[in-house]
């Protein structure tokens, strides 16, 4: 086995509990955890790659562990309540100006346009890189499932939200190993709803789900 195939049976950026950053072996049966550092020699990646899998694993940690960030009107730290919302209120600057201010938890800037929204607020250049990544990554061949077209390579977990990269091999599941729950990467339900109507190896009954234009909120 080359070097890109050995790259290619690992799976699944992700960020466990203790905050650390690894890859999963792709293999039957084993569950080996290699360091990024490992995989990225192993691999010879290219730098599109690294930028790929170092952002990835960038934007899953703040997803996990990054709950308050600094107010743009005051300065102070304020933490977010709401997941399901962008737009997040600071107490001090609300007393400070004598009205309700909210800014956008994504751009950082006073909030403009309607809420509650997951996507982005009315700023310019205002947008959320994970969503971007949803709609731009290439279509899966898989090589085991067929007749399978139009698949994003990319999903985010339907349960947490986690993005997740299948390598086409194997079946068509995935175990996320943020909230451990296995879906079909091709219609996104779980697993047991996805088998009562298919195979881990043929088409799905619904179909190919489209791509994702919003990111799942893990309610814990």
């Amino acid at each position: 086995m080359n070097k890109r195939a050995v790259f290619l049976t690992f799976h699944s950026v992700y960020v466990s509990i203790q905050g650390k950053s690894k890859f999963v072996c792709g293999q039957p049966n084993c569950n080996k955890e290699w360091p990024y550092v490992e995989v990225r020699k192993m691999a010879l990646l290219t730098p599109e790659e690294r930028e790929y899998f170092e952002s990835t694993m960038a934007l899953n940690t703040a997803r996990e562990y990054f709950n308050s960030k600094t107010c743009p009107g005051c300065s102070f730290s304020v933490t977010r309540k709401d997941d399901s919302n962008l737009s997040v209120r600071c107490q001090i600057c609300t007393v400070r100006k004598g009205r309700a201010y909210e800014f956008c938890w994504q751009c950082l800037k006073e909030w403009k346009g309607p809420q509650p929204r997951t996507d982005r607020c009315d700023n310019d250049g205002c947008f959320n890189e994970a969503l971007k990544t949803l709609r731009n990554c290439p279509e899966i061949l898989f090589e085991s499932v067929k007749n399978v077209r139009g698949c994003p390579s990319i999903r985010a977990c339907p349960t947490c939200g986690s993005l997740l990269e299948h390598t086409s091999k194997k079946c068509k599941n995935l175990l996320c190993p943020r909230c451990r729950v296995e879906f079909c990467f091709v219609c996104l339900k779980a697993t047991f709803k996805c088998l009562k109507t298919s195979t881990h190896f043929e088409p799905c009954s619904d179909g190919v789900a489209p791509r994702q234009t919003s990111i799942p909120v893990w309610h814990q």
